[in-house]
Order: C-alpha cells, then structure tokens, then sequence
C-alpha cells in the first residue's frame, strides 16, 4: 500500500489504485498508456510517383587525357545566348560586342565567365619551387587577399573588371553580362552587370490539389567510423522513421516519409587512411582499412531502412567514392544486404528526382564549401541562391574544384529551376524561399551534419514547407 499525502490529510491506496490513478488521464495512444484490448489498424507507408533526373551526371565513356579548356569553352557557348537575351532586356540600346572589338571610352555590353586571380590560391608548382625542404603549409578556411585581380574572358581574350563589382564576393566560373567602357589603362569600368537568373520552372505542380501529405526526409553527415562516433542517435532516427519507435500518433506521422535521402559523408573522414599509400606493402598487407567496418555498420543501417523505406545514397567528400564531381553511385557490392532491396538506390552527386511532380536537387556540399573559400560569401543559403541565379551548381569547376574534363557539354548548368534544392554537410540547419520573375519558387534547405547536430530535415512536399528533427533527449537515454 502507498500513503499519499494532502493538504487536508493523507490517503492509503494499493499500487493498482495508484496506476489507475496516473493511467486515466492518459491518451490511448501514448506510449505509457495501459495497453489496449483492440488491435489498431496497420500503418501503411506512403509511396509517390518517382522518376530519377540524375542521368546527365553519370559517366560513361571516361576518358581522363583531356584539358579543361573544352569545358569552358562549352559552358561559355552554352550559357552566352540566354545572357545576351538578357543584355538586349536590360540595356536594349546598348550594342553587345565581343573582347576584341571595345572601343575604349565608348559604352557597350560584354559577355563572358568571370575569373579571379587570386594571390593565396594553392599552386602546386609555385610551392614546390619556393618550399622544396619546408613542410606542407596548413589548409586556410579562406584563401581571399586585397590584392586580387578579377577578369572577364571570352573566345578571343580577357580584361580586367573594375569599379561597380565586387571582387570579394565574384565567383570563378560563372558567366555574366557587364555594361561598361573601357579605360586609358586597358581596364573594363563596369557601370552595371548581371547573372543569367533563375531558370524556368517547366514542372509546376504546386498549384494542383493536395490529396495527401508526403514527406521526405533528408539526413547528411551520418559519419559512421568516427572515434567518438556515438550510434544511438542514429538507432533512435532508424527506429522513429521506420515505426519501430513513438506513439500512434508519431508512427502515422512518419509513415507519410515517402523516401529519405542522405546526402553524402556517410562515412567518417578519419575512415580515409592516407597514409597507408606511403607505406611500404608488408606493412600494412595484414592491416584491414577503417572504411571496411565502417561501410558493414553502414550497410546494417541501410538494410533496417530500405525494409520499410525507399532510400537515395549520394557519395559525399569523404566516401569511398571518386573524388572529382559528377561523384558516381556508391557501387553496390559495399552494401550486400541493402543490395538486395529494391527501395535502396545508390544515386550520384549531384543528384537531382521528381518526386510526386515535385523536383529535388541537390549536392553533398562541396559546390558550397569551395565558393566559401575563395570568396568573402559565408552563408550556405546565400551561396546556394547565387548558384541559382548564375544556373550553375559548381561554378568553381574545375579551378579549384576537381570535376571530369567534359568536352561538349556542361552538366552543372541548370536547365530547369527546381522546387526544392538542398546542400548537404553544412554547419547548421537554415531554409529560405526565393522568387523568380516568372513566377519559380525554390525552396533552399541547408541540411547539416546529423553527427554534430543531431538533426533530419523533413521536407513537405507540395507545399514546399521544412522541418526540422532534432534527436534533443540523447545524453539522457545515453547516460
């Protein structure tokens, strides 16, 4: 018997009196409720139509003895026709001329991509010839200086940009239209400039009816194999998304996830052993790499999921796949038991679906992170509307972004404005919704790093609404 005490007095109650007490007030569908004599109905998971975008991104005859200059010059000849449109929109009675015929001190439009010169930009030959016995110097976050040069080039030559453009904040790689004069000294005075703009948002089902809401769920740097990695927060995201954790109401909640989509860096950087290349064989013959046990863990969460939901894989930075972009699917033989599913797909990077009409696009961050590094731009949101409105993912490609030599073509430019584009490993959890004149709407997600954040982002399909899980209650269950 228990004696609960009272203001007024005091009651004696048996333990059952006491649960049935604590019990009554509870829902029938929480999870300390008593348990229920009827058998709920099931929970079905949602599907949506699906269709993969991704088929420009993947190679197929590889051929790697190729420069770069055929991708320049095919991104120039590819994207100066919508510039110049632009140009005769903005400054109609403006002639548009090419490098070669300026006319110095009289006002015309150029067209070209736009490259920096930059002082502290890593440069192989440079530091071999000035630091042959010195260590390697350290990585820098940012690689921007004062004195650094920004030009515009285009069939015939390049020229220096001054006055109204900004050095620090120009990216390497995108093509622009520039109206100006040319100085005494052989400059180009720049009076106003422009992207390309947004795309045309060619598939937009967002005005339809909403008969049912559908989620998909986005996760990025899972980091499995990290020293410190912890693999609860993971368990508990695996068990909540799959129904085997929550109440009714949790459950029928995300049973409406219709795919999940993890946006690379699956695996841990110290997975990466760099240094057994210097070794000499016989000594590490008997010596098993990090990556294999990490990549065995990850495929036993891959296999929990894909037997209850469809899954998208993209490799990231720090995946055993090609370092260069477009990165290719992870090969299926990493994940034999994953394999086996039909719900598990091993995608490229970038990565680009239509989902229910809805088109996703999105990259494991590395487009991000290079443009933070050799610019003064630091928000990831920001940098991803400025990849928009220039229609390329990685224009920094391939100056100090490794990429595939392409020839006749450029994947990254963007043919049609996606509903919703996601970057994946970032530092913290943001979203924001940008507007194109002809009536495009994207919304922009940056998903961070579920090993320091502890957070999925869960995207609302038609309404093109995010939210956030955030996994708060972990040092509590871990002790």
């Amino acid at each position: 018997r228990i004696q609960i005490l009272f203001e007024e007095g005091s009651m004696i109650l048996t333990k059952e009196e006491v649960i049935s007490q604590l019990t009554d007030s509870i829902e029938p569908d929480h999870l300390i409720s008593p348990p229920s004599t009827t058998v709920p109905d099931p929970i079905l998971r949602s599907e949506g139509n699906y269709t993969n975008l991704s088929e420009r991104f993947k190679l197929r005859n590889k051929s790697f003895k190729r420069q770069y200059a055929p991708l320049y010059a095919a991104r120039l000849a590819m994207m100066k026709p919508m510039l110049v449109d632009i140009a005769k929109l903005k400054w109609f009675d403006v002639p548009i001329v090419q490098l070669n015929d300026i006319e110095p001190g009289k006002v015309c439009v150029i067209v070209g991509t736009l490259f920096k010169e930059m002082q502290l930009k890593p440069n192989i030959l440079r530091d071999l010839s000035e630091d042959v016995n010195l260590p390697p110097k350290p990585e820098r976050k940012r690689y921007t200086h004062s004195s650094d040069t920004l030009y515009l080039e285009d069939e015939t030559q390049r020229i220096v940009l001054t006055s109204n453009i900004s050095i620090k904040e120009a990216i390497t790689g995108t093509v622009v239209c520039c109206k100006g004069k040319e100085t005494v000294d052989g400059k180009f005075e720049v009076e106003e400039w422009s992207f390309s703009d947004y795309p045309a948002q060619i598939h937009n089902e967002l005005s339809g009816p909403v008969t049912e809401d559908k989620y998909v769920a986005i996760v990025s740097g899972i980091s499995i194999g990290d020293p410190n990695y912890d693999p609860m927060p993971l368990q508990l995201f695996v068990d909540l998304v799959t129904g085997q954790l929550g109440s009714m109401k949790d459950q029928t909640f995300y049973s409406k996830v219709a795919r999940l989509i993890i946006a690379g860096n699956s695996l841990s950087k110290n997975t990466r052993d760099t240094q057994s290349v210097k070794q000499a064989k016989y000594l590490s013959k008997k010596v098993q790499a990090a990556s294999i046990e990490a990549a065995q863990d990850l495929d036993d969460v891959l296999t929990q999921l894909v037997s209850c939901i469809f899954v998208d894989l993209m490799p990231g930075e720090f995946d055993p796949a090609n370092f260069s972009l477009p990165q290719q699917p992870l090969h299926r033989c990493i994940f034999p038991q994953a394999a086996q599913y039909t719900s598990f797909q091993s995608v490229t990077n970038p990565y680009e679906a239509d989902i229910d009409g809805i088109t996703f696009l999105g990259t494991a961050g590395q487009n991000v992170k290079n443009i933070k590094q050799y610019t003064g731009l630091t928000d990831a949101v920001d940098i991803a509307e400025v990849t928009l409105k220039c229609r390329h993912l990685a224009p920094t490609c391939p100056d100090t972004l490794g990429c595939y030599p392409f020839v006749d073509e450029d994947p990254f430019i963007l043919r049609e404005c996606p509903h919703v584009y996601f970057i994946g490993n970032q530092k913290k959890f943001s979203t924001k919704m940008v507007n194109g004149e002809q009536g495009q709407r994207t919304l922009i997600v940056s998903v961070p790093s579920f090993y320091d954040s502890k957070q999925v982002s869960i995207q609302l399909e038609r309404r093109l609404i995010t939210d956030i899980l955030q996994i708060h209650y972990l040092q509590t269950l871990c002790g």
